[in-house]
């Protein structure tokens, strides 16, 4: 179906993605991956409403002082992920494209009606090499270009909004930086880490914390700003114990019950066997 012309150029949408394009390129990913990183994450947002039709290809490339050949490619990348949808004749538009994730290991909410587990869709909102800080050497061991930071808003059935960040080594995992938007979406990022680049999670150690994870965080979660939340920590380790991933897992307090259970991982080991 056509995006209905009431949707089309909303007002705000190219200034939007200038201050999101500015805040990718402190990523370090190529321009490219800066362009989708930004568009994407403002789809997600919901800045940029399904239906709503992007500023065309030259208007994109002068605001973002970008060649037009990077503009065009990155909005190609939108298009394939299915973020996109081009209508020849009348522009680009912004398409909803949700993928539920598949083997869950964290986020196992029961639905209150009985239904079993409620779907859950992943949004990465940022890719970004952080600096070494105790908690990550502690974790991880050190790594003297630092640690690849993956923060992905999770979405768990449209009922509320839970927070996740991944810490990877950056020397071990650079690649997953240049991987396309849609192969760390809505994915296990566990799965992604055994299928690319054959390291497998055997194992993880969890502690729970009841805090206030901030003001920042709470608005992610939508939340009032002092609420208590639940905090996860989570490392995993692969062959040898070695310690490949440390994440934070930040849910709101709901009234959903969270299954805890060893399945996933003895499946897992299985798999990796």
């Amino acid at each position: 179906m056509a995006p209905s012309k009431a949707n089309e150029q909303p007002d705000g949408i190219l200034p939007d993605i200038v201050v999101a394009f500015d805040r990718a390129q402190r990523t370090g990913l190529p321009k490219v991956a800066q362009i989708c990183d930004a568009i994407s994450n403002l789809i997600a947002s919901g800045k940029i409403k399904e239906g709503a039709k992007l500023p065309g290809e030259r208007e994109l490339s002068a605001a973002l002082k970008i060649s037009l050949g990077t503009v065009q490619k990155a909005l190609n990348l939108l298009m394939h992920d299915g973020e996109l949808v081009r209508d020849h004749g009348r522009g680009t538009f912004a398409k909803a494209n949700r993928h539920a994730m598949r083997e869950l290991w964290h986020y196992r909410f029961r639905d209150t009606a009985g239904a079993g587990l409620l779907p859950v869709y992943a949004k990465v909102v940022e890719r970004v090499l952080v600096k070494p800080e105790p908690i990550l050497t502690a974790s991880l061991g050190e790594d003297e270009r630092g640690y690849i930071r993956i923060s992905r808003v999770i979405n768990v059935g449209d009922r509320f909004t839970c927070w996740s960040e991944m810490f990877l080594s950056a020397t071990r995992f650079d690649r997953i930086l240049t991987l396309p938007i849609s192969e760390v979406e809505s994915v296990n990022l566990k799965q992604l880490l055994n299928e690319e680049f054959n390291v497998p999670t055997l194992a993880v150690h969890q502690t729970a914390t009841i805090l206030n994870p901030g003001k920042t965080i709470c608005r992610q979660l939508a939340v009032a700003k002092d609420s208590l939340c639940l905090r996860l920590q989570v490392i995993a380790t692969s062959r040898r114990r070695e310690p490949i991933t440390f994440q934070k897992i930040y849910v709101p307090p709901v009234e959903y019950e969270m299954e805890l259970t060893e399945a996933p991982f003895e499946t897992a080991k299985s798999l990796a066997a």
